[in-house]
């Protein structure tokens, strides 16, 4: 009889643990943050400020060229990083690349190109940027913002 007790508790015990690992609290699990950037000249002057900018912060658009859609643009001003940083999410698929087409202006517009890995994990998925392009040249990250600088030469 004790056995059995023994054994009903042991059987009890697992099934209550197997509960644990449902994917409800998630509460504090890593995510794909948007990708960050500024649009700055080749000596990092910020062309999008709130002063005499060289392009209107109303005038940035961002498209998914793949999923053929607009994306939501938030920008936000960083003052140490003298105008706007613009932040963005945007589809991902299984190629781990994704080009969308960035809008200066009603005149001018150039591809950003995004590379990303996938990581799976049991209860979601998160991707991790490891290359930008824009024009077809690498992008470097501002050391102020940690937003990738897309460098135009006017």
């Amino acid at each position: 009889m004790k056995e059995n007790c023994l054994l009903l508790i042991l059987l009890a015990l697992s099934f209550a643990f197997m509960g644990c690992d449902d994917c409800s609290d998630t509460g504090d699990a890593d995510v794909t943050p948007p990708v960050r950037f500024s649009i700055v000249d080749t000596k990092g002057n910020n062309l999008v400020d709130t002063a005499q900018s060289y392009y209107s912060v109303d005038s940035i658009r961002l498209f998914d060229l793949e999923a053929k859609e607009s994306i939501v643009l938030d920008k936000y001003y960083v003052e140490a990083a003298g105008g706007y940083v613009f932040s963005a999410d945007f589809q991902r698929n299984f190629r781990g690349k994704s080009s969308l087409k960035l809008q200066l202006n009603n005149l001018y517009s150039d591809t950003l190109d995004v590379w990303y890995r996938q990581t799976d994990n049991k209860c979601f998925v998160i991707y991790e940027y490891t290359r930008f392009q824009y024009n077809g040249k690498d992008l470097q990250t501002s050391p102020v913002t940690s937003s990738v600088l897309i460098v135009k030469e006017n």
